[in-house]
């Protein structure tokens, strides 16, 4: 019986060891399970103890909100972020969202220093309004942020207009007419505003009503307005992918944006954008007709005070992170990543520039 109860007494602590030692290799283990799938750029640099911290400022959902609104956090986690807490052994992300320009206004009156570190999600709408601080009065930059450099773009959406009104044929047939825009304030509604005022010069002959981006379609087919301007697909792979409404639907008249149109709205003005064209499907009103968009691009950018190697080390973030982060995904093409209208190299932050250069891409600076 005393021996039995001696070998009892023990066992429990037998188990108690067993499973504290069993804990750290479980932990080593998971972590690395984690790390099999990282990308070997962001776990082969030095680690930091303490680990660098950047911050994420970006749009998150699209949605539009009162200036008075202070930045949130927690509502909304970037793909770059998981990505880099995952994976990186010299950084950890958090992101916040809001809108522009008040992400950026933020930093109105922060130093150098305290700018460092910041990744900021621009607009090819917003990046000369913000460095030269210009735009409209209601989408205004309380100062010039002439420091803000380019590190790698993520997203392409394009606009158009379209009716379901057979008496509208071309932008002669737009005044008078009820259009449908994105509510103020907003990239969206500047890029907009610039077609209509300084391409067509209409802006002052139609009767605007305001929506949010995903409630356009359902208000021209409710017929509360007769032709709508709106984010119409976002480009993946170089092929146009609905957003909002359906591209492909066959009741749908396109009213063309033309090349000079698009020169026109950008060429006197800080908006920077391209054309891309849409060919309707077979049966459709524009049946295989070019029909041409205008490009809203986003990009990450930072502060030209962020440190080089930090800056590199997130481009490699900004480059291997996945739309969808599935298995296999190549992440972001080196030619996504440069897709800027009118980038200039010398806007490129020289982190960014020397992860492109290790890349293979030749700058003619």
């Amino acid at each position: 019986m005393g021996a039995r109860g001696t070998l009892r007494s023990h066992k429990p602590w037998k188990i108690f060891l067993a499973r504290v030692l069993l804990i750290p290799a479980g932990i080593l283990c998971s972590a690395s399970m984690v790390r099999a799938d990282c990308p070997q750029a962001l776990g082969s640099g030095p680690v930091s103890e303490p680990k660098l911290s950047v911050m994420l400022y970006v749009q998150g959902r699209l949605m539009m909100r009162s200036p008075s609104q202070f930045m949130e956090r927690g509502e909304y986690i970037s793909l770059e972020q998981r990505l880099i807490n995952r994976c990186s052994g010299r950084l950890t992300a958090t992101t916040l969202s809001d809108t522009l320009p008040e992400r950026l206004n933020v930093f109105a009156h922060k130093s150098k220093a305290a700018r460092s570190g910041a990744f900021v999600g621009v607009s090819s709408v917003d990046q000369k309004m913000a460095m030269e601080k210009t735009g409209p009065d209601w989408h205004a930059y309380v100062t010039a942020f002439p420091d803000l450099r380019f590190v790698g773009a993520t997203n392409r959406f394009a606009h158009g207009l379209l009716t379901l009104d057979d008496t509208i044929r071309s932008v002669q047939d737009l005044a008078g007419k009820r259009m449908g825009l994105v509510m103020r304030p907003s990239s969206l509604r500047a890029l907009q505003e610039t077609v209509l005022i300084s391409a067509w010069d209409i802006y002052d002959q139609i009767t605007v009503r305001e929506y949010l981006p995903g409630e356009l379609a359902a208000a021209l087919d409710g017929g509360e307005v007769d032709v709508v301007f709106m984010p119409v697909a976002r480009v993946v792979n170089g092929e146009l992918v609905s957003m909002n409404i359906d591209i492909h639907r066959k009741d749908i008249r396109w009213i063309s944006l033309s090349l000079d149109d698009v020169v026109a709205a950008t060429g006197n003005t800080p908006v920077l954008a391209e054309r891309v064209v849409f060919i309707p499907p077979a049966g459709a009103v524009n049946e295989n007709e070019n029909v041409g968009l205008i490009t809203f691009d986003v990009a990450w950018f930072t502060f030209l005070s962020t440190s080089d190697d930090v800056v590199y080390e997130f481009t490699h973030a900004v480059h291997h992170v996945c739309p969808t982060l599935k298995p296999g995904c190549a992440g972001r093409s080196m030619e996504s990543l440069l897709r800027w209208p009118q980038l200039d190299p010398g806007l490129i932050h020289p982190g960014a520039l020397r992860f492109y250069r290790e890349a293979g891409i030749d700058f003619d600076l």
